[in-house]
């Protein structure tokens, strides 16, 4: 490939205590808790709004983050929910929302706690000199800027920063770097929900599961797909549809696209996936709307602003999160959150693929250590990039863990600034102790707070 030199001046733009890469969960809890120690912080975001996977991804409900009726997540991502009922965006508390209430409110949230902002605004590349980040280069509509930092949170997802200063990190599977697959999320509304309740009851023998909550989650269809396939009119490596109600009664979210063999870290890779997946999208529909009762009216109300992604780099960490780990219920001296998720792979190669349950009202930690990038002193990361094998991401990965990740990690900057030391020679009792303060979960005791919850419900 040919190669040719660049290179300009920029202006030096701003300087910070803490700057967060990444306005996901991750990215905003770590902004809020960093901010909450006294940093000056910035959090810088791509697109126009927060909330990540949540927002841009259309990535929802939330996936479980209870052992038996106890959270293992509150905190700032607890706060963040609370606001979101408050302002109408969920339905009897459940674990659905409407996104755009949350990005109203991580606007809001950021706002009182002091957090600088900058949206539609990319990482371009970073500056380190030994063993510390010192700059980012950001390009935005006011051209190509650097902005400095004590300390930095990489909440890209993809490990972005880490990757720019020549951090370690891994790919995919350790057999042969496949990642999981990826899903456009779709709305679908105009939808008679009990008809098509009805319908799905009348032919249970062809669906997984039909569930009704304060949401409505059903999964299925195999003989229309299977009879779909076979005309060449179901182009997704899929044997069936899953779709939950949303807030709206007669709205759908779908989650049942599949893009294989593509790579979320590769431009050509990436406009493809978008392209196949909008494909895919309007064929579940059009099977739907013409095969299903209670969707004959229906129409595609929103498609995810980008596709979404499941797994990308992982940094190579102090410590890797195991399968092991996860399925042992493994608990480590500096746990900074926990998760009871199950491993839940995509398959990378076609349908399919695995969801193993951790032991039944078991959690596990995850340790301080596992956002820690190898060889770097003033860098944590935060959500998915963290350092885990492929098996062990697949379980850590969801929001609410992400969320707490991120907030421990911004607690633990602020800290270290406070203490000029670098982040391994923090001590984390007193981050724990400090999280706790503010209503993070470390450690619970889930069989004392369960019969808590239960006494209180009675009443």
């Amino acid at each position: 490939m040919e190669t040719i030199p660049y290179a300009r001046y920029i202006p030096v733009k701003g300087m910070y205590d803490v700057v967060v890469i990444g306005g996901g969960w991750a990215g905003v809890a770590g902004a809020c808790a960093a901010a909450r120690e006294g940093a000056r912080t910035l959090l810088v975001e791509r697109y126009g709004f927060l909330g990540g996977m949540a927002t841009a991804g259309l990535v929802g409900p939330f996936m479980p983050f209870h052992v038996e009726e106890t959270p293992l997540v509150q905190g700032i991502f607890q706060e963040i929910r609370d606001r979101v009922v408050k302002e109408g965006g969920s339905v009897g508390g459940s674990r659905g929302f409407d996104v755009e209430i949350l990005k109203h409110v991580l606007y809001c949230t950021l706002r009182d706690y002091g957090v600088g902002l900058l949206l539609h605004t990319q990482l371009v590349d970073a500056t380190r000199e030994g063993k510390r980040v010192k700059e980012v280069i950001l390009f935005n509509k006011s051209g190509l800027a650097a902005y400095r930092g004590k300390y930095f949170l990489d909440g890209t997802g993809d490990a972005d920063l880490i990757a720019l200063v020549g951090g370690e990190y891994v790919v995919g599977r350790e057999e042969d770097g496949l990642t999981q697959a990826m899903t456009l999320m779709f709305k679908i509304a105009n939808v008679d929900i009990d008809r098509v309740l009805a319908y799905c009851r009348a032919r249970s023998e062809h669906f997984m599961f039909i569930e009704e909550d304060e949401l409505i989650s059903i999964a299925g269809f195999k003989d229309l797909v299977a009879r779909y396939k076979e005309a060449g009119k179901f182009p997704l490596p899929q044997d069936y549809v899953f779709f939950v109600t949303t807030n709206r009664r007669d709205e759908v979210l779908v989650n049942t696209t599949r893009v294989i063999m593509k790579s979320g870290l590769k431009g050509e890779d990436l406009t493809d996936a978008e392209v196949e997946s909008h494909a895919q999208a309007q064929a579940v529909w059009r099977m739907l709307k013409s095969e299903v009762d209670g969707f004959e009216d229906s129409y595609i109300s929103a498609t995810a602003p980008q596709i979404g992604i499941r797994e990308t780099r992982r940094i190579v960490g102090e410590y890797v999160m195991t399968r092991e780990d996860i399925l042992g219920a493994r608990k480590f001296d500096d746990c900074i959150t926990h998760g009871a998720y199950p491993i839940d792979i995509h398959n990378p190669k076609g349908p399919g693929g695995e969801l193993t349950r951790i032991p039944e009202g078991e959690y596990y930690d995850v340790p301080f250590r596992s956002l820690i990038p190898k060889g770097l002193d003033n860098v944590l990361v935060a959500g998915r990039c963290l350092s885990a094998t492929h098996d062990a991401h697949a379980s850590v990965r969801i929001q609410a863990t992400c969320a707490a990740m991120g907030e421990a990690a911004g607690c633990a900057l602020g800290m270290a600034l406070k203490e000029q030391c670098n982040l391994r020679e923090l001590d984390v009792k007193k981050l724990q102790e400090k999280l706790k303060g503010y209503g993070h979960v470390i450690r619970p005791d889930v069989k004392a707070r369960t019969e808590t919850i239960r006494r209180r419900r009675k009443k």
